[in-house]
């Protein structure tokens, strides 16, 4: 026993910080109830976040409705987040809220928009500029920095995909588009005080979409589960969060069947978590530069690029292809043999059954963007928890294997 306490990936761990506060309302038909469960959080006067394309289904007005019915007023509405969360788009957004007199933030969209209402509701707070914030636990704290973090307006999120789980996550990441790259602001009064999962609100979600995002939820659920940041909560939501995933993406996918999609809304809240402790790795890391430099969707980046993290960690020591054997056992692999190669070989099958590019140059990454997008992964916060360390030839391997 003595000996597993000493492995990274097992044993009575020195230290870790957990935490999950968002009440989470999952079932049908709660649209039509958004300003009854938003007032329990402190709104009054909301600021409603969204894109273009959501504004164009309808589910605005229903969501709006639901607002209002309640005795909550609607402030404004903005509906140009951009594909990626940049920082002129939040800024406009905390600019709006001040100019209306908005008390709080009401997110209805996919990662993107509950990143940007987070990070708008962070400047509307405290003011400054988004890179002002970069990094994580470096809000605005009492007692000189050393007491509790000080707390931003009512934040409520109403995911439209299955994947990012930003409605319940410390952390934001932003696109800078002249310096073509992505960073992260995490810390705690960021994560949304209510989340609402309704599978109204993926109802009329493309399949493409629904499958990117759906392998980000996959991405993350993996990643944390084998990041050495790993932890007993963090696990116990990442391997069920593997099992729902099993059992309903494609499914969600290919039928759009409500029970499913339901289930992959909680799935990705689930999956998510374990980032609060900073659990993820590589994959990410890959992807980040993917989607900064050359627009590659984030879910789908990390559909290509799973699978050759998972080869490349599971060969760094048998405490981590451990791990890996628990996620093939709850995704239905039998290894004959490397588990690191029968885990990515199914993963690989997913991502094709889906629908999905299988690699990088299928998406518009050319070999010689490999040294740009290697500094932008060897600089990620998430290769400094991935079980394995790399070193930048392994990173610039890794994206040659994924083209």
């Amino acid at each position: 026993m003595e000996a597993d306490d000493d492995r990274q990936m097992a044993g009575f761990k020195d230290f870790y910080q957990f935490s999950a506060p968002t009440r989470v309302i999952a079932g049908r038909d709660l649209l039509d109830s958004v300003g009854f469960e938003f007032a329990k959080e402190g709104a009054s006067r909301v600021l409603l976040v969204t894109d273009g394309g959501i504004r164009a289904t309808g589910l605005v007005e229903r969501v709006l409705a639901g607002v209002t019915d309640s005795g909550l007023e609607v402030a404004a509405i903005f509906d140009a987040v951009p594909q990626d969360s940049d920082g002129a788009a939040v800024a406009s957004i905390a600019e709006l809220a001040r100019e209306t007199g908005a008390d709080s933030f009401l997110a209805l969209g996919g990662g993107s928009v509950i990143d940007s209402a987070k990070v708008a509701n962070l400047l509307f707070t405290h003011g400054g500029e988004a890179r002002d914030w970069e990094g994580y636990y470096g809000l605005p704290r009492a007692d000189d920095g050393a007491g509790r973090a000080l707390e931003l307006a009512p934040l409520a999120a109403i995911p439209t995909t299955a994947g990012t789980g930003s409605e319940v996550s410390f952390a934001a990441v932003i696109k800078d588009r002249d310096a073509q790259l992505k960073y992260q602001i995490g810390d705690f009064p960021l994560i949304p005080r209510l989340a609402i999962l309704d599978p109204a609100s993926t109802a009329t979600l493309p399949q493409a979409i629904a499958a990117a995002t759906g392998m980000d939820a996959l991405t993350h659920a993996i990643e944390g589960y084998v990041s050495r940041d790993w932890n007993a909560h963090t696990d116990a939501y990442a391997l069920h969060a593997l099992r729902l995933i099993r059992a309903n993406l494609e499914r969600a996918v290919h039928g759009g069947d409500e029970t499913a999609r339901g289930n992959m809304l909680i799935a990705a809240s689930l999956a998510i978590v374990p980032t609060t402790s900073g659990a993820l790795g590589i994959a990410h890391s890959l992807s980040h530069p993917c989607g900064a430099i050359y627009n590659v969707p984030h879910g789908v980046a990390n559909a290509i690029n799973l699978p050759v993290t998972i080869e490349y960690n599971a060969a760094g020591g048998e405490d981590i292809a451990a791990r890996y054997r628990d996620v093939a056992e709850l995704l239905g692999v039998e290894p004959r043999g490397e588990v690191g190669h029968a885990l990515a070989e199914r993963v690989r099958e997913l991502v094709g059954s889906l629908g999905l590019p299988t690699r990088l140059s299928q998406v518009g990454v050319p070999e010689a963007g490999i040294p740009q997008l290697v500094e932008g992964a060897m600089g990620d916060a998430c290769t400094l928890v991935n079980p394995r360390v790399p070193s930048a030839e392994d990173l610039a391997e890794l994206y040659r294997q994924a083209l």
